[in-house]
């Protein structure tokens, strides 16, 4: 199928200069999918592993006749832990992603985030922007807390690879607890409420690690088709 982009330039309040981009099928399309990247990824034209899977994602989600919503995020050092500020800053500029193609959406609206772009977008749907999505998917989202969702949200998908082991430190004296996502996926599961019930899925992909690359000897799922799945279920 051919797939037709088309890239606007934007401002943040502080004048930065950062591109969006509608990736849409020559025929009308089915459903919207608004794609927010994980931290490591900051342009529309990266070269790393997590840029060339969100690639190949937009284009077999396009490909499939959805329309996909991608942004330039902020810059961030990735040798530091994420600030609230750089959530925040991802939240504006997707904000601003969503706004521009309000004119332009074709239900159902699926919104898939991976690692800090999840994070990214469940600061949106706490704050009911958008006002409703047919479908949240969230790759390598850990979940430490209550979190009521303002928007209104059909079903959520958790997904984790099985290699998404996190640590945490209680006491400097004492080893790290170490959690596989079999766990703290359930856990995540739990802490997610809204104003209407919704369900709430884990998914664990096996031989994958945080942002769903390959990790350890295999086998490994296919991120991509697993993803394009979960999106198809929502249209």
């Amino acid at each position: 199928m051919t797939v037709h982009r088309r890239t606007q330039w934007r401002r943040d309040p502080d004048r930065s200069l950062y591109r969006i981009r509608r990736t849409f099928p020559a025929r009308p399309a089915n459903a919207t999918v608004l794609l927010a990247g994980p931290g490591s990824v900051s342009v529309l034209d990266g070269q790393g592993r997590d840029d060339r899977l969100l690639e190949e994602l937009t284009e077999r989600l396009a490909g499939s006749g959805a329309q996909v919503l991608t942004c330039d995020l902020p810059v961030r050092d990735p040798a530091e832990p994420a600030t609230e500020a750089d959530l925040l800053a991802r939240a504006g500029r997707l904000t601003q992603l969503f706004d521009a193609h309000a004119h332009q959406l074709v239900r159902p609206v699926v919104l898939v985030g991976f690692s800090l772009g999840g994070l990214a977008l469940l600061a949106l749907l706490r704050s009911g922007a958008p006002r409703d999505a047919d479908g949240v998917v969230l790759v390598g989202t850990v979940i430490e807390e209550d979190t009521f969702l303002t928007s209104r949200v059909t079903s959520l998908d958790l997904v984790y690879g099985s290699f998404d082991l996190i640590g945490y430190v209680a006491d400097e004296a004492q080893k790290p607890a170490v959690f596989a996502p079999d766990m703290y996926g359930q856990w995540s599961a739990g802490r997610l409420v809204g104003q209407r019930s919704f369900e709430v899925r884990v998914h664990l992909l096996e031989g994958l690690g945080h942002t769903l690359q390959p990790c350890g000897p295999g086998p490994f799922r296919d991120a991509v088709s697993e993803l394009t799945s979960l999106v198809g279920q929502a249209k």
